[in-house]
Parts: C-alpha cells; structure tokens; sequence
C-alpha cells in the first residue's frame, strides 16, 4: 500500500553528495521523490527517514525531477506511520505522471484533509486528523487510545 505524503527529506548520493529530496509517497518496498538533483537507475542513495535513520534505496526509474525507487530491504510499518505523521497534510499532486513535464507539476499548498468516505463537505480540524491517526495507530499496535501521544512540531 502506497501512502501519499508531502515530506522534505535529506539523503546522500552514493559519491557523498548530500542532496534535499520531497517525497510524494512511500510503501514498505520503496518511494517516490522529487529533487533536482542528477540519477540515473541503478543508482544507490541513502535517504533519511524518521524512525529507521538512512535508508538505501535503488533507483528504479527517473522522469526529469521525479524518481522512483527500491528499498534494499523493507521498512517497517513503525518507520511508514513516523514517515506518515511528519508529513504535511496535503496528499502528493495528481498530476504527476511520465508524460507530464516536471516543468509543469505545480505542488499545492497542505490544506485539511476531506473524510469523503462519511461524506463530509467541510474539511477535518486539525484536532480531528490527530485524534484520528491515533486510533489508527492505537489500533495497529494493539494498544489503547490513552497509551498513544502524538506531538506536532512547527
């Protein structure tokens, strides 16, 4: 399962080279970036993710900007929830896509999330998105919803 996310990442190109990354989505196998730096498949990068620190992922495919890539081995579902709440919001841009000119992707500001599965027309409170991922988180980790804290950094 992919989960869309806007996150601003660091990582390190394979000859040391830091490089600044925006993931659009992530799975347990690999993710998708942008950055403007140069990759060409096969290539290795190490990206820094919370939770599990510098992850080595392969690049599988680039399109311009956009690139998409392999874990080396799995990242655990505890590193996708830290990856998931230290996101903005906002889920990546539609418009992405190989025939698209990265030129032409326009990344729109986080705005509150749409529970479009109850129907709703007004956007979730900021209170309701935490107290949401905390019964989801609660709930995979078998816990209760009092033994589960979320702290918001600006």
């Amino acid at each position: 399962m992919r989960r869309k996310l806007s996150l601003l990442a660091r990582g390190v190109k394979h000859d040391g080279t830091g490089i600044a990354v925006q993931i659009h989505n992530i799975s347990g196998t690999g993710l998708l970036f942008e950055s403007d730096i140069q990759l060409e498949p096969c290539d290795r990068i190490e990206i820094e993710l919370p939770h599990a620190g510098g992850i080595t992922a392969v690049v599988i495919w680039a399109s311009g900007r956009l690139f998409g890539c392999q874990f080396e081995g799995p990242v655990s579902s505890a590193t996708l929830s830290a990856v998931e709440l230290k996101s903005a919001p906002a889920p990546a841009p539609e418009a992405i896509d190989p025939v698209t000119p990265a030129s032409s992707v326009r990344v729109a500001r986080p705005e509150p999330a749409l529970d479009e599965s109850r129907g709703d027309t007004e956007p979730e409170s900021f209170q309701d998105v935490i107290d949401r991922s905390r019964e989801q988180i609660a709930r995979a980790a078998g816990l209760g919803i009092d033994r589960v804290r979320i702290i918001v950094e600006y």
